[in-house]
């Protein structure tokens, strides 16, 4: 049993959303993605997706990606990313998943799951972080929001974890900008011994190299689908 992650797959069966204007690196993402996650992960093992899933604008134009990820090896735990605009409340979402059997799909938000031999996985969507050239005043009641969700996410993981546990926090936004300066969201990931924190959104390294942080003990990975040639990274 292993743990992995994988951010940013992006999949748009249902709507008319080609990634390759992206850039050739997206050229047929779908399937390559299919293809190293068959090769990676078995039946036995879990896949975190940070955000980001699918252009759909509803449950319905949805189904086909999560279709497509249900029946990849593996249990999935989903986390909303900035253009999941087909996540709807947690109710009608695992309502939906259940009605269409689709049944290795878990989804994240305010709680936190205990995924073995020794990990536990929480997080939160997070959002543009003060500083950030975009950050206005409609940004700090959401970005407070999420500082909020994070909080209960890993008060949640604190109720799962042991001795031997280790605590991966996934966000879809990096929890700092491009300064690699403290901030709300990253002192909370210190307060609760956060060991890993992966985070996406990000499809350029440029100024955020995918492993830099604020100094401290949490370790931070970019795991978006491009940045890791769409494998799924073991953890």
């Amino acid at each position: 049993m292993a743990l992995f992650v994988l951010a940013d797959p992006h999949l748009g069966f249902e709507v008319d959303k080609p990634m390759a204007v992206f850039g050739s690196r997206w050229q047929n993402h779908e399937q390559r993605l299919a293809l190293e996650w068959q090769k990676t992960v078995t039946d036995e093992d879990t896949v975190v997706l940070p955000g980001d899933i699918s252009w759909a604008m509803n449950l319905s134009e949805a189904f086909p990606d999560l279709a497509f990820l249900d029946q990849l090896p593996g249990r999935k735990i989903l986390l909303r990313g900035n253009h999941d605009y087909w996540w709807t409340s947690m109710r009608k979402i695992q309502a939906f998943c259940a009605d269409n059997n689709l049944l290795t799909l878990s989804f994240l938000r305010n709680n936190a799951f205990s995924v073995p031999p020794d990990w536990v996985v929480c997080g939160t969507r997070g959002w543009l972080v003060p500083g950030d050239a975009d950050f206005g005043p409609g940004d700090e009641k959401i970005y407070l929001r999420e500082i909020g969700r994070l909080r209960l996410s890993l008060e949640a993981a604190q109720s799962l974890r042991k001795t031997q546990s280790r605590l991966v926090a996934c966000l879809h936004y990096p929890p700092f900008g491009r300064d690699l300066k403290s901030t709300d969201l990253t002192e909370l990931l210190e307060a609760f011994s956060v060991d890993i924190c992966v985070y996406g959104h990000i499809h350029s390294d440029q100024g955020l190299n995918g492993r830099s942080g604020p100094p401290g003990n949490v370790r931070y990975q970019l795991v978006a689908a491009d940045h890791l040639n769409f494998k799924p990274l073991r953890l």
